[in-house]
């Protein structure tokens, strides 16, 4: 969680020095991660931390609210541009899906890359909804823009995603009567050009923040694609199969999943069995009766249906696109999906809407009605069920997720009424740890060694130019004359453009690329005042994982109910002795329900105690 609020955490003080973590991905050696990214999401909590006498978490909020709304208003201009150019009943199931799944709602607020990407993915589809042509100028500047921003200021894999519209921008005409593509070639050359200097900022930021010419989008790449040779891969962090996103899009968007997998299949079977569907896609009451299929009409209907069908494809691919990129990789998390979640509702709608046509078109043609297929109880129940069972579904995800993994949160609420200074030290679930924006100014965060083995954040360093680094920090000397010239005519403005480069330019000693164990990233039990551990009964203590809320040593501030996933998928294939048993412990874990309502799953839930601790005096 704290990957990315620790570096806006930095950025948002004006003292630095132990009060935000920095992870290798930030360390100028590897530099894989920008900070334009953080200092774009710094801005907000740089004026309320100055200009309020709110506490510091108010930032964080206030933070997640600005992205709340970002997030908001681009899905809005998606939605406003599928009524305009594909249908405006297909709008109104996107409406629902983006309203109503629990992955959008996570996804929105969360300060990752994926996320931002994500922002840019709806609003990049919006502008992409109008079909090229060679008047449509702003088409090609704005979308180009928008997803060579995303991949620039975000994530740069996430440019796989404008494929389908870079090949429609370049080598289709549509119903363009003016179809120029040498034309359309240059203008979109020209677009990219413009997009490119995007990244001059970015690039100009990263360097005055590691001291050498630094495009992380590039190292980004790098690392994932060149390092496979030194044996350094992001698999270093763990491989799961490719069921893992199945699971992880059935979780976050429930029966949309299904129907945003299908909606390429039913864009061609109804292309082929029901091509008139497709003309005039804006029409929200056009129906045809057997007779019209039959008419010279009803042909050049059909010739225009099969060219939107056509575009209404590239407007659903990018999700098999993404899918395919993210399944051939072993190391998968479920925020590498982010960037399509967007487009997970956008074909869920498609599919909706295809459904519901083909068999309005079917009851037609067999019954030869007269009357509008579309306005009887059967089919609009076809529609509604589906959108119903996704809102109670998502209802009971986001309730479960707020009622069972809150309590990080609500232990960060409380460490930050402490008073006086004090040494917070963090056990078990250390990367639950909602960063410093929750730790009052006296107090120092640690780390007390536990039973993980691969590597832990380090505290920023702090490492003035007039003197020099100390044993703990090295400076990183420029590799190139050309950077070194650079930087000496960067030097007097540095301290006005990056005051913090004193912090962002130094590697610690002790730091690796490879997920390895770092002894020096702990303190000592003994200088902890304060301590922030998990307590799960179902897990065997160690000498490393004692269970300290049973010790002597230690008085209870504040204990939290806490969902341990694990332990209960354990629990419930040692409980369940019927598949209907499992079923029920599976939902009761990943849904919410009332205690005994869904008889042994609820016992196979799971709980344990996320805890506040206060040494004893």
């Amino acid at each position: 969680m704290y990957n990315y609020w620790e570096p806006v955490h930095l950025l948002t003080q004006t003292h630095g020095k132990d009060t935000a973590f920095e992870t290798w991905e930030y360390v100028p050696q590897y530099a894989i991660r920008s900070w334009a990214y953080a200092a774009m999401h710094a801005i907000v909590p740089y004026f309320i931390t100055r200009m309020s006498s709110l506490p510091p978490y108010a930032a964080f909020y206030a933070l997640r609210f600005v992205l709340a709304v970002l997030s908001s208003v681009s899905d809005a201009l998606l939605y406003e541009q599928v009524a305009r150019h594909v249908h405006v009943r297909v709008a109104r199931y996107l409406l629902v899906f983006l309203t109503v799944c629990a992955g959008m709602l996570s996804a929105s607020t969360a300060l990752l890359p994926s996320s931002f990407v994500m922002y840019t993915t709806s609003l990049a589809m919006a502008f992409a909804m109008q079909p090229a042509s060679t008047q449509a100028w702003r088409r090609t500047f704005y979308t180009t823009a928008v997803f060579a921003f995303g991949a620039l200021a975000g994530w740069p894999y996430a440019i796989i995603l404008a494929a389908p519209y870079v090949y429609e921008e370049l080598c289709l005409c549509g119903s363009d009567p003016s179809c120029e593509h040498t034309r359309r070639l240059a203008r979109w050359l020209r677009a990219v050009m413009y997009a490119s200097l995007l990244a001059a900022p970015i690039v100009l930021i990263d360097t005055l923040a590691y001291g050498r010419v630094t495009v992380a989008p590039l190292n980004t790449i790098l690392y994932n694609v060149a390092s496979r040779a030194r044996g350094i891969s992001p698999e270093l962090y763990g491989v799961e199969p490719p069921s893992y996103y199945v699971v992880a899009l059935a979780l976050a968007f429930s029966m949309a999943a299904p129907l945003a997998l299908a909606a390429l299949p039913m864009i061609a079977i109804t292309a082929v069995r029901y091509p008139m569907r497709f003309a005039p896609m804006t029409s929200a009451t056009t129906t045809f009766t057997k007779t019209e299929s039959a008419s010279p009409a009803a042909s050049a209907h059909n010739s225009h249906g099969s060219q939107r069908a056509v575009l209404l494809a590239l407007r659903v691919l990018p999700l098999y696109l993404w899918l395919g990129l993210l399944m051939t990789q072993p190391h998968k998390e479920e925020r590498f999906l982010y960037p399509a979640y967007p487009l997970v509702c956008v074909n869920a709608a498609v599919t909706l809407y295809l459904i519901r046509a083909c068999m309005e078109q079917a009851y037609l043609s067999i019954t030869r009605s007269p009357y509008r297929a579309s306005r009887t109880m059967l089919f609009s129940a076809v529609t509604v069920m589906p959108l119903v069972v996704t809102a109670v579904l998502g209802t009971l995800r986001i309730m479960a997720l707020i009622e069972y993994y809150r309590a990080p949160l609500q232990i960060g609420h409380a460490v930050s009424q402490i008073q006086g200074e004090h040494t917070l030290c963090y056990a078990k679930e250390w990367h639950r740890f909602p960063s410093h924006f929750f730790v009052p100014r006296d107090m120092q965060v640690a780390f007390v060694e536990s039973d993980f083995r691969g590597i832990l954040p380090h505290h920023f360093h702090e490492a003035a130019p007039t003197r020099q680094p100390g044993p703990h920090v090295s400076s990183l000397s420029p590799r190139t004359p050309f950077e070194s010239k650079l930087l000496h005519a960067l030097e007097y403005a540095t301290p006005v453009l990056w005051p913090w480069a004193k912090y962002t330019r130094t590697v610690p000693a002790s730091v690796n690329e490879r997920n390895q164990h770092e002894p020096d990233r702990y303190v000592p039990l003994s200088q902890c005042t304060l301590l922030v551990d998990v307590d799960v009964p179902t897990r065997a203590a160690s000498d490393a994982e004692p269970r300290y809320v049973h010790s002597d040593e230690w008085d209870t501030v504040l204990c939290k109910r806490f969902l341990d996933n694990e332990a209960s998928r354990h629990a419930a294939q040692a409980q369940s002795i019927t598949v209907m048993d499992k079923v029920y412990a599976t939902l009761a874990r990943t849904l919410w329900f009332p205690p005994g309502s869904i008889g042994r799953g609820s016992s196979a839930r799971q709980f344990g105690d996320y805890c506040l601790l206060r040494r004893r005096t």
